[in-house]
């Protein structure tokens, strides 16, 4: 009998821990999210796979290690304390990744733990600065976009005067929904004698259109009286041609922006503008829209007080239809030199681009810091998670003041991040 009991027993025990190991599906409705713990012992930041369950209102944590950011901190004045801004910030975000099938990582910086149900694809694009000698540019470095099939790689355009270069070399490379290259083109563009009133920038968005084998690049620059205007290069992949497009339909300023800070639904970018505008640009008719998000904050009147729009990156992300906004709400007095007073919430907010409403919120309060809490449009709890669960053990992280990082310094330093296709 025992003979019998004894390797069932242990058959018991192996079932049970392979199914507390398994990772369930989320549900349909759920938005996934990263978040970065920095495990101070291995000296290295680690990235966790959550979701936001917009169904049931709650968060749901893996707790499993997607990848590992190798980039090293960087130094202080404080030799005990090292700044994990750099790796969290700049290094940690993937590449590009659509929080539904894929994720594009940096081999440089990216060790993979975990392929969840994600196709992973690596890229060797080291970031390093140009190299000089006698003041001049002996070795300049490339430029990289990407996005949802794509990788735009541009060389000459990291010089003091590339905008007087007559070409531009531009490579661009698409890829399967199996991360097979199917297509790879190089093309010249001029980013000076083609354009309207002088030199644009390499570009800020790019997506790719399977139908037509066109990509779409959208790119910022600043006329003779400093107007910001948005331009569509389009390029013809069969035919290794391209043509430029002003945006129309643009009011106001537009800030400088980088490809952290516009997001891709469909086959339209969202772009921030001055103030809390954000454009919605159509890369087929070259025509924007505007919408005011203050206009969508005011469905939040439960919250006692102004929202104010605003943070790095100025939107957050994308998910399918589902857009990500960043707002504050400040109860408390503050001096000339201070941005936020002691008593002040820091929204994420969910909305739906196809209904124009806010799906959910989720909040930090000063006042509480040790929780995050989910709130449905109207302002009622849902659930709440321990912020030292979510961000593992941020409370035991400190900043060169000696002040711990629970109290909104994750916020800060993106220590959350949404799925975001543009990218580089």
């Amino acid at each position: 009998m025992k003979k019998i009991v004894v390797p069932f027993l242990i058959f018991l025990f192996l079932f049970t821990l392979g199914c507390n190991n398994k990772i369930e599906t989320p549900p349909e409705n759920s938005i996934p999210f990263l978040t970065f713990s920095v495990n101070q012992k291995a000296g290295y930041v680690e990235t966790y796979l959550n979701y936001w369950d917009i169904g049931k209102g709650k968060i749901i944590m893996t707790n499993k290690v997607l990848y590992i950011v190798t980039a090293p901190p960087g130094r202080t004045g404080n030799p005990k304390i090292l700044d994990w801004e750099p790796p969290v910030q700049h290094y940690g975000p993937p590449l590009s990744w659509d929080g539904e099938s894929y994720i594009y990582l940096s081999s440089q910086y990216h060790n993979v733990k975990n392929s969840f149900n994600f196709k992973i694809k690596m890229f060797d694009d080291p970031i390093d600065p140009c190299k000089f000698a006698s003041g001049k540019i002996i070795e300049e470095y490339d430029f990289f976009n990407y996005s949802k099939n794509l990788q735009v790689q541009m060389k000459n355009v990291g010089g003091i005067n590339y905008l007087k270069e007559k070409y531009s070399d531009f490579t661009y490379r698409v890829f399967d929904d199996d991360n097979n290259k199917i297509i790879e083109k190089n093309i010249k563009i001029s980013l000076y004698n083609d354009v309207f009133h002088g030199g644009v920038d390499i570009g800020e968005a790019c997506l790719y259109e399977k139908d037509k084998k066109e990509v779409k690049q959208l790119l910022l620059y600043y006329d003779s009286v400093g107007m910001g205007r948005f331009l569509i290069c389009t390029i013809n992949l069969e035919k290794g041609t391209y043509e430029w497009n002003e945006v129309t339909g643009l009011k106001g300023c537009i800030p400088y922006m980088n490809q952290s800070e516009i997001s891709i639904i469909g086959n339209n970018f969202y772009v921030p503008l001055c103030g809390c505008y954000i454009g919605i640009i159509n890369p087929d008719d070259y025509t924007c829209k505007i919408f005011d998000q203050q206009e969508i904050f005011k469905s939040l009147s439960f919250y006692n007080a102004p929202i104010s729009c605003g943070g790095y990156p100025a939107i957050p992300g994308e998910y399918k239809d589902f857009l990500i906004l960043n707002g504050t709400v400040d109860y408390g007095e503050k001096t000339e030199d201070e941005t936020l007073s002691e008593n002040y919430r820091h929204l994420w907010i969910v909305f739906n681009t196809k209904t124009n409403e806010i799906a959910q919120i989720l909040e930090w309060s000063s006042l509480e810091p040790q929780f995050i809490v989910v709130r449905d449009k109207n302002g009622k709890e849902l659930s709440k998670v321990e912020t030292d669960k979510l961000i593992k053990d941020i409370s035991k992280l400190y900043n060169v003041n000696g002040e711990s990082y629970i109290k909104g310094f994750f916020i800060f330093e993106n220590f959350i991040r949404f799925p975001h296709k543009n990218g580089g």
